[in-house]
């Protein structure tokens, strides 16, 4: 058998098959690709800054994927530290969403949102390493960690914090945490939010306006649930909703669109709802399945890595990512109130495009590695993925 190993048809497949997954790369390009088209017509004039934006996410990914996941996780306290970091300069900053760097305006909460999450998965995989187990003393800490950064995000983007606290939950419940202490944070959570909710929504419009983006959620909320649309703060959902229902089998067609014309951040938190009005059902099909193919092959790469931290890591991504994505969708359908989430690899913008190819370039090295490892055990095994 070992003579059989380094045939002509193993030569081959060495040299054209990855070392790791092979669908999300192709996932990855058909999404990017469906972008600039989507970005050219949406605002041909900012085309070029976007191209720019993809090489910048492309290279994050070529470049993380070829570092050991596992090596990185030695630097996660201090990328913990790092995420604290951009918390503070963000909360103290002018800008909306994130700090301002030499005249721009940079997102921050993608970077603390991944770099929150690899801390999480690298931290409970040292934890069952060193004591085979984990402790209430280890959920309670992890709690008031996921829960601190949540509250310093919500303060500024709601639904962020939401979709980074509910990975966080998926990340404890998939690494072991009891079904317990889960509920009990979750509860704690809800009770927190609902006091929140009922203290903002009593106080008088001049005190909501003090509070900022906390009483901008609450509003949306207000009309998603009552569709009483007198202060216009559905005015965005309603304008999504009809670029959709104005498509259907029938699309406008690229750069022919009306109603995109008229919707705010058509280019980022309305991206699918702009694309869709030009593209139809079919291309809005296409990207949908795309994220969920993504999330199936996250979890696939979770199954198959090799050790604690590999597993949690993929599947908490996967999943980061997924979500973020179809909280995105379900905005612009109107299946969820308005929150300002960017469409992943599609919607315009600078960090989120390189966090996006930077979380791809982790699920593919993770892939990899399970892949190497495989193989010392195995030859013939790249002969049956």
């Amino acid at each position: 058998m070992e003579a059989n190993i380094d045939t002509p048809k193993v030569r081959f497949l060495r040299k054209i098959k990855l070392k790791t997954d092979n669908i999300i790369p192709i996932v990855v390009i058909f999404l990017t690709a469906i972008s600039i088209v989507m970005v050219y017509s949406m605002r041909g004039n900012i085309v070029l800054q976007h191209l720019k934006h993809l090489l910048f996410g492309y290279a994050g990914m070529f470049v993380i994927y070829h570092f050991d996941y596992r090596k990185l996780g030695v630097f996660a306290p201090f990328l913990l530290f790092l995420a604290a970091v951009l918390l503070i300069f963000t909360m103290l900053s002018q800008a909306v969403r994130g700090v301002t760097i030499m005249g721009r305006d940079v997102q921050t909460f993608y970077f603390i949102g991944f770099l929150i999450i690899f801390y999480i998965s690298n931290y409970i995989a040292r934890q069952y390493h060193k004591h085979g187990e984990l402790t209430t003393a280890n959920a309670r800490y992890l709690f008031l960690l996921l829960g601190g950064f949540c509250v310093g995000i919500a303060t500024m983007n709601m639904s962020t914090a939401i979709i980074l606290f509910i990975t966080g939950i998926v990340i404890f419940f998939v690494g072991g945490f009891k079904l317990k202490e889960i509920s009990s944070m979750i509860g704690i959570v809800a009770a927190i939010l609902l006091v929140a909710v009922i203290v903002v929504a009593n106080l008088s419009d001049d005190k909501k306006a003090k509070i900022g983006r906390m009483a901008t959620f609450i509003n949306r909320w207000e009309y998603y649930i009552t569709k009483d649309n007198t202060d216009g703060y559905g005015d965005q959902m309603i304008l999504a909703r009809s670029a959709i229902a104005r498509s259907g089998f029938n699309p406008a067609g690229p750069g022919k669109g009306v109603i995109k014309n008229r919707l705010p951040e058509k280019e980022t938190d309305y991206a699918f709802a702009s694309l869709f009005e030009e593209t139809g059902i079919v291309v809005g099909v296409l990207v949908l399945l795309s994220y969920l193919i993504i999330f199936y092959r996250a979890r696939k790469i979770a199954k198959e890595a090799t050790g604690t931290f590999g597993r949690l890591l993929a599947f908490g991504i996967g999943f980061w990512f997924t979500c973020q994505a179809l909280v995105h969708i379900g905005v612009n359908c109107e299946l969820l109130p308005t929150t300002g989430q960017t469409l992943p690899f599609i919607s315009s913008g600078g960090a989120s495009l390189f966090v996006s190819g930077c979380a791809m370039g982790v699920l593919l090295n993770i892939g990899k590695v399970s892949y190497l490892e495989n193989q010392k055990e195995d030859p013939f095994e790249m002969l049956r993925r």
